[in-house]
């Protein structure tokens, strides 16, 4: 397996300086970098595992002018990157006492002891600098079949960390994989309320990873997976993914998470608000959410039309009106596909007009400074983006 982006230029170089020449194996490709690269996808996380300890992976790594990061090195593990990748190298090891949450480690020299101490099966497959694949627990024939399959006990690899349970859903809905097994469902049942003492930052980047996936509409065909999901993030609005499918289908739109996320949460109940700060949101996430919110409520009484799209492109910008429309799309039926991509249109040609009147002007024809002249001027604006950006003489006359 050489013809992949595991051997680019950038990967075959850092490979082979954790690899002696002439030597045995040392370092190798590992986990989900080997799994898109066997099935021709691409990525620009690599993970790595190897031999080396973290301190003398540190030391090579600095002594051939890479940057490194070092925060989880307790865990074996160091960061580095390259111009197109992000690296993460950990030394084989044992999970030693895992709590759920945290975990102890030992290292070791045996390739299989670590691949016992991953996940699923597809995430244990290596593959050497020379392309060749070792698979200890024949996760590529479960790859083929798409088959999620814990390594050994999965009650032991979620108690091991709970997390696991929300991974186990993204790769099920990756791969569409239906569970079958009553058994796993029990353990993921008994041990879903322990997901409370995972961080937040960690629940929603695993969030993230899921609202990201090209497959995510085939959650439309699992209930389990959205009681699990409506009950660690309480989004609800599973139906609404239908219309997006119509986008995807129609118009080949891919919207990105915080679209998704958007139409999944938002309702006229803040509860975007409430997500937003028990989630740790960035600023420029809650931001949107918070806009798509104030914007959707304004419209509770009201229907979209034109004149809500000139308001938003005055106000905002083309990119949130944009999002707003693929959101209130989902949301409200009566906006059919046709419509929809006139609004699109229309906004992509929308040249945002100057506002032609000052306070100066209004001064001019005799109206006095203070919060009154600020109150005329917000009139004469309202009314100039209802009469689209016209100008009403009448409405200047009516403030005398």
């Amino acid at each position: 397996m050489k013809k992949t982006f595991l051997f680019s230029r950038e990967n075959k170089k850092l490979i082979s300086i954790l690899n002696p020449i002439n030597s045995k194996t040392h370092t190798q490709f590992v986990g989900g970098c080997v799994r898109k690269a066997i099935e021709g996808k691409l990525t620009t996380d690599i993970d790595l595992a190897t031999v080396y300890k973290p301190e003398k992976i540190k030391k090579i790594l600095l002594k051939n002018n890479y940057k490194v990061l070092d925060s989880a090195i307790k865990y074996g593990s160091i960061t580095t990157f390259s111009k197109n990748y992000k690296y993460e190298i950990t030394s084989l090891r044992k999970d030693i006492k895992p709590d759920g949450r945290h975990t102890k480690i030992q290292l070791t020299n045996n390739w299989i002891e670590d691949s016992l101490r991953r996940d699923f099966t597809i995430n244990a497959i290596y593959c050497d600098k020379f392309g060749k694949i070792f698979d200890p627990l024949s996760g590529i024939n479960d790859l083929k079949n798409k088959k999620i399959n814990f390594i050994g006990s999965a009650d032991l690899r979620i108690k091991e960390d709970y997390l696991r349970i929300l991974r186990y859903i993204r790769f099920s809905l990756e791969y569409n994989f239906n569970i079958k097994d009553r058994n796993t469902i029990r353990i993921i049942n008994k041990n879903i309320k322990f997901l409370k003492f995972i961080s937040k930052e960690r629940l929603f980047v695993e969030l993230k990873k899921i609202l990201e996936l090209k497959n995510l509409l085939n959650i439309n065909n699992k209930n389990y997976f959205k009681k699990i999901l409506n009950r660690v993030y309480k989004i609800k609005f599973f139906d609404r993914l239908n219309r997006v499918e119509i986008l995807n289908k129609k118009l080949r739109l891919n919207l990105n998470y915080l679209q998704i996320l958007s139409i999944l949460l938002v309702g006229y109940n803040k509860k975007n608000i409430y997500f937003s700060k028990e989630f740790r949101l960035s600023n420029k996430d809650k931001d949107y959410l918070n806009f798509i919110y104030e914007q959707f409520k304004l419209l509770k009484n009201k229907s979209y039309d034109y004149q809500t799209i000139r308001r938003q492109l005055y106000f905002y910008n083309k990119d949130l009106t944009l999002g707003f429309l693929n959101f209130i799309f989902c949301i409200k039926k009566e906006i059919n596909l046709k419509n929809f991509i006139k609004y699109i249109l229309f906004i992509k040609k929308f040249k945002v007009p100057k506002f032609p009147i000052s306070g100066d002007f209004l001064i001019k024809k005799g109206f006095k400074e203070g919060k009154t002249l600020g109150k005329k001027l917000e009139f004469l604006k309202d009314s100039w983006i209802k009469n689209n950006f016209k100008l009403n003489l009448r409405n200047i006359q009516s403030l005398n």
